[in-house]
């Protein structure tokens, strides 16, 4: 287990840097599985970065490799998964019409959605249940977002899916499994230990647990709240933190509910505490806890766009966010939306073909009619939003 918050003095960063010593392995291309990790950056023969290390593997960005006739990569070891079938012929060549399926109307789409909407009531009664003393499953909770993450056959789908899943009354629930579902993905790219996934997973389940002692009129209020309100809203994660005192689970998953809205600076809640006293997870969930309320529809405003976010990220909350892990985060979003359909500003749609390492949330973008736009040289352009 990541080491406890009585030595993070001495420990610190050692989750963000582990992904760095796992063994890297040389894989053929007819070897590829979807979901497989890079070890190191792919460079073509002219020196443009097709994909950055740390990027997973899925069936638009193993085309990629196959179109520029990529013969190995590096792989790191602990992220091949043998029950993963390789990669098939028709994944060699994905077409503009492929491309540009409607998201609600692809299989794989239909099966995570059905997935996810049969596993929500269970995840509201356990909560519940949790809230008023049940025992803690961690297996059991595990197998919840583990079973909705088995209905995609490439888990760097979760992102754009999770943005088309159907509005609920059920915020709290849902994103609590939204959270879940981010940070198994996240433990992934960072790749964390099995015993680390299965804890970073089930802290995203049980993380707000203490918004159940929250007053209805307060959590549902759709207006702002008065500073009376928020105060009470913020002292969920003390709540959170006494509803797992007792428990019987890893105290990293305890301080997860206590601690996930904790800043590296001092200006978090409800302690202060800067990084060195912030537990491991709660860093790592942190980030996919505020991706997640800023992707989400809410009754006050729409979804924001991924790239939009990834900007936010990029300029407002850089220094409260432990900057190891949001580089591999932010990183990795972008590259899973190389090869997705965006729409401009000025109406145009195109396809992300290139990411700026320098710059993630302005990438290269390919229109309809064959036109290339680089982003960072097109500030008056912004991506409006996913088709």
């Amino acid at each position: 287990m990541i080491m406890p918050l009585t030595i993070f003095d001495r420990m610190r960063g050692l989750a963000a840097e582990r992904f760095l010593m796992n063994e890297i392995v040389r894989v053929s291309m007819d070897d590829l599985r979807p979901d497989m990790i890079l070890a190191r950056d792919v460079v073509t023969y002219t020196g443009v970065v097709l994909l950055a290390r740390n990027t997973m593997l899925n069936n638009i960005n193993y085309a990629r490799l196959v179109n520029n006739d990529v013969d190995h990569l590096f792989i790191y070891a602990n992220s091949i998964n043998p029950n993963n079938g390789h990669f098939s012929v028709n994944d060699r060549t994905t077409s503009l019409e492929q491309q540009r399926i409607p998201i609600e109307e692809r299989p794989e789409f239909t099966e995570f959605s059905q997935e996810y909407q049969d596993k929500s009531e269970e995840v509201k009664n356990t909560i519940l249940a949790i809230s008023n003393g049940a025992e803690i499953d961690l297996d059991q909770l595990y197998t919840v977002t583990d079973g909705i993450m088995n209905k995609l056959r490439c888990k760097s789908d979760v992102f754009a899916f999770l943005g088309y899943i159907k509005n609920s009354d059920e915020y709290t629930f849902n994103h609590s499994i939204n959270v879940s579902l981010l940070c198994n993905l996240f433990a992934r790219w960072l790749a964390l230990s099995e015993e680390d996934l299965i804890g970073i997973t089930t802290s995203g389940i049980l993380h707000d647990v203490g918004k159940t002692k929250i007053p209805g009129e307060i959590l549902n209020k759709t207006g702002r709240l008065t500073d009376a309100e928020f105060e009470e809203m913020k002292n969920h994660s003390l709540y959170g933190y006494r509803i797992l005192q007792n428990q019987m689970v890893p105290e990293e998953i305890k301080l997860c509910a206590l601690m996930h809205h904790e800043k590296i600076d001092g200006s978090g809640y409800p302690l202060g505490a800067k990084i060195t006293h912030i537990s491991t997870y709660a860093r790592i969930l942190t980030i996919c806890d505020i991706y997640d309320a800023m992707t989400a529809n809410r009754v006050y405003r729409s979804k924001i766009c991924p790239f939009e976010v990834i900007k936010t990220f990029e300029t407002k909350v850089y220094g409260e966010l432990d900057t190891r892990f949001l580089w591999v985060f932010l990183q990795s979003i972008a590259y899973t939306y190389l090869g997705s359909w965006i729409k401009l500003s000025d109406g145009q749609e195109a396809e992300v073909i290139f990411i700026n390492k320098n710059d993630l949330s302005r990438p290269m973008v390919r229109t309809i009619d064959d036109q290339f736009i680089d982003l960072i040289n097109r500030r008056d352009l912004n991506i409006d939003s996913l088709v």
